[in-house]
């Protein structure tokens, strides 16, 4: 109606100029016909829309390979990577690194030219044997996380990956901390909550609306995120592996400027064969996550956080030392996998999807199963023209699974 309106208003304006009018007719049935286009393709291209890719793996890479071979890098179908630095990832160790010690990396770093990876990450790791209580313990921390922060920022990065993962002592969980016999539970959540308030201060102070990408957070609670009294949810935390890390995460949260923006990578989807599973997730942490929240901080979480999700290749194409559902498709069905679950992950995330592999290595070309950078593109493509994936992965996988345990038959 609004398009009839507009036409019969310029004919009418214009009906001594039948030249101009039938000029302005066409200019603007042109127009209209662009915008509506536009809004058909979902507005193809709005910053909010841009899904990311980035890589990370047991390839990850350090600065003197990145500068060496970063025009090779950039044709992978990536649009960053996470990267560890020579000098150290482990920013949650109780002494000072030397500055010294990342010299290297920092020229590495400010030498390195950056053209399609937009979306670079320093990692940083947390295994440590530091005290919560100790201050001491907690200015060194400070200051090895600033280093990694001058890195990043010589990098031109848009933030860091932080993985909470304990490569060694677990500094989260309560059953093995240090004052356990004189401090409860809900004072160590006290003091890891103070401790991510400085964490993210001092990040931000250097790096400008910085990205939090962590392999996961609160993704990992799935049967703590519902309500329950705050005592028995306690409890159960108190006896996890990762008891102190919501409240780390809630200090993230106070600490954090309006410009932080903490990613929850939800490392489960690596298992993921079906496309409920991530919209599943996704009400996991959006809403039901909520409930491990200090309320104070619930409408803080819901604009600075967003929904990642994770890739593992070597799950898809029977990379893994373990048998898994992979062994059991053919390699045909293994890059239908791994294509299904690009797409779906690319879907339903807030922006940033990450692929992790570990028997295989992009950058040298090694082992590299045939098919995946393929299946990439094409889930990519689909992703960014709007269309569906465009076919079932149940049967295939449905079939799999028969085969995993024995059966045979229809």
């Amino acid at each position: 109606m609004m398009r009839n309106s507009l036409l019969i208003g310029i004919f009418g304006r214009a009906g001594a100029r039948p030249y101009r009018a039938a000029c302005l007719v066409c200019l603007l049935w042109v127009g209209l016909q662009s915008a509506s286009a536009d809004s058909a393709q979902g507005q193809i291209g709005v910053p909010a829309l841009d899904k990311k890719i980035i890589e990370y793996g047991w390839d990850v890479p350090t600065p003197d390979f990145i500068r060496g071979h970063i025009q090779e890098m950039e044709q992978k179908p990536f649009d960053g990577i996470i990267f560890r630095l020579q000098g150290g990832s482990n920013v949650f160790e109780p002494t000072p690194w030397e500055e010294s010690k990342l010299a290297a990396d920092l020229d590495n770093l400010a030498n390195t030219h950056w053209e399609k990876f937009t979306d670079n990450f320093a990692l940083m790791l947390a295994a440590s044997d530091q005290d919560w209580f100790n201050d001491s313990h907690w200015t060194a921390i400070e200051h090895n996380t600033g280093l990694v922060i001058r890195a990043a920022k010589a990098a031109r990065c848009v933030g860091i990956c932080f993985d909470p993962e304990p490569y060694g002592k677990n500094p989260w969980t309560y059953k093995e901390a240090a004052h356990r016999d004189s401090k409860t539970f809900a004072e160590y959540e006290s003091q890891a909550r103070k401790r991510g308030a400085q964490f993210i201060k001092v990040i931000q102070a250097e790096l400008p609306n910085p990205k939090i990408l962590t392999f996961f957070q609160l993704s990992l609670f799935g049967e703590l995120c519902r309500p329950m009294k705050p005592e028995d949810r306690a409890a159960k935390l108190s006896t996890d592996g990762y008891g102190l890390l919501p409240a780390f995460l809630n200090g993230i949260l106070d600490g954090a400027g309006p410009g932080v923006t903490i990613i929850d990578g939800n490392e489960n989807a690596y298992y993921y064969s079906d496309s409920k599973s991530y919209f599943d997730v996704y009400h996991l942490i959006t809403q039901r996550a909520l409930h491990m929240i200090d309320p104070a901080l619930c409408a803080k979480y819901r604009a600075q956080m967003q929904v990642g999700q994770a890739l593992y290749i070597d799950q898809y194409f029977a990379l893994r030392t373990m048998r898994v559902l992979g062994n059991y498709m053919t390699p045909a069905e293994e890059q239908k996998w791994f294509e299904h679950n690009v797409y779906w992950a690319l879907y339903t995330s807030d922006r940033y999807v990450w692929c992790y592999s570990e028997r295989m290595n992009w950058w040298t070309n090694t082992t590299v199963p045939e098919g995946a950078e393929n299946a990439i593109r094409s889930a990519r493509a689909k992703i960014a023209a709007g269309e569906p994936l465009g076919f079932d992965l149940r049967p295939i996988a449905e079939a799999a699974a028969k085969r995993e345990r024995g059966e045979t038959g229809p």
